[in-house]
């Protein structure tokens, strides 16, 4: 009997014990450690959220280093919480109506490698609208967006860019980065450097098979658009309210532009520029300008011919309250338009006072001629094609 006793007894303390190290095994299981790389105690993410000092990073938010394909849903609103940087061989798609708000002060940009593509399927009644977070959004609220391609320049073969400091230009003039169609971008131009802002978009040496159409830069403390070599044909951008030019094309640009509107350019509302380091550096930036309405007034011009200029051909300018037409910066600059390196057809001088100066080219050479205009569609009104997806006209 006493042995049976004893048997019972000792079955009871092993059971006891079993149970012991099962409920500290749980306890183990469920302390937080925040540092074990697995979502365990009050965390509410992996190693973050609760009693951990890391904040969970929430879904929708987008930051990092895309090295494949990422597609982003109209049906969810993202934060741009920091860099997004695609590299060569990845992908970023954004669907036709998404809203992406950059966060201010986290150095917020959006910026493609060599190689890397971005697809914006933006529609006239559904643009993607690219923002800034903050419940009263200023100019300089966020970066913007470059994109750097492997077409040519005259900066050189493997030039690195002023902004993200990426490698751009090569001798392919046709690659594609992408197509970036009816795209609103808000709120752009941080400081990168002390001296250097982000453009609302940069193209740095981008080839001649990327679309690019139907774009907004609005209220930018940088240039709207500004186009560095390359070969792209840039067709219906809208620049509004930017505090250095509406558009800027230099470094050995060879392409043409088609139906621009700019208003609200602090300096000048076309830059047309060879290289502002070496102003006779080759290949010349060349290209063919039509329908464009520039919108001033402006602190420097309508059209501001500077740096060695380029090779230009322009026809259809419509300009409206400016007070100096077309500068001509320099000497050098003045010898390109007596060599015939700058002709324009059509331009229009019109709501400008008696202070008006057409240009300050002394020469001989009549490189414009006048005439009635409709600029990028209808004059100074907002064109046709700017109707539903373009704000501030």
């Amino acid at each position: 009997m006493i042995k049976k006793n004893y048997k019972i007894s000792f079955s009871l303390i092993l059971f006891i014990f079993f149970i012991s190290c099962s409920n500290n095994d749980i306890n183990v299981l469920t302390t937080s450690t925040c540092y074990d790389g697995i979502q365990n105690g009050d965390e509410t993410g992996v190693d973050c959220g609760g009693s951990c000092s890391t904040p969970c990073i929430p879904d929708n938010a987008l930051e990092g280093v895309l090295i494949t394909r990422m597609v982003l849903s109209a049906n969810i609103e993202y934060k741009l919480i920091g860099p997004l940087i695609i590299r060569d061989g990845a992908t970023l798609e954004i669907e036709a109506g998404t809203v992406i708000k950059a966060q201010k002060n986290k150095n917020a940009y959006i910026a493609v490698a060599q190689g890397g593509k971005i697809y914006i399927w933006g529609n006239e009644n559904n643009p993607v609208v690219i923002t800034s977070d903050e419940e009263n959004p200023a100019p300089g609220d966020w970066g913007g967006i470059v994109i750097c391609g492997k077409a040519p320049t005259n900066n050189g073969m493997n030039a690195r860019s002023e902004l993200v400091d990426f490698f751009y230009g090569g001798t392919n003039t046709e690659l594609s980065s992408g197509i970036i169609k009816y795209l609103r971008l808000e709120y752009t131009g941080e400081s990168f450097t002390s001296s250097k802002r982000f453009n609302a978009i940069t193209f740095y040496g981008v080839g001649s098979f990327t679309t690019v159409e139907n774009i907004q830069a609005y209220e930018s403390l940088g240039n709207g658009f500004e186009i560095v070599g390359g070969t792209i044909n840039a067709k219906q951008l809208i620049s509004t309210n930017t505090e250095i030019n509406g558009v800027k094309v230099t470094g050995g640009w060879n392409g043409f532009g088609n139906s621009w509107y700019i208003s609200g350019a602090n300096n000048s509302g076309i830059t047309l520029e060879n290289n502002d380091t070496d102003a006779v550096a080759l290949p010349l930036t060349t290209g063919n300008l039509y329908n464009m309405s520039i919108i001033g007034p402006f602190s420097n011009s309508a059209l501001n011919y500077t740096n060695g200029g380029g090779i230009f051909n322009i026809d259809e300018i419509y300009t409206s309250n400016i007070n100096l037409g077309i500068n001509i910066n320099s000497t050098l600059e003045s010898s390109l338009v007596e060599n015939g390196d700058l002709n324009i057809n059509n331009i229009e001088f019109a709501n400008s006072d008696n202070n008006l100066i057409k240009t300050n080219f002394s020469g001989s050479n009549s490189f414009f001629v006048e005439g009635n205009s409709n600029g990028a569609g209808n004059a100074e009104q907002k064109p046709n094609w700017a109707n539903n997806w373009s704000i501030g006209l």
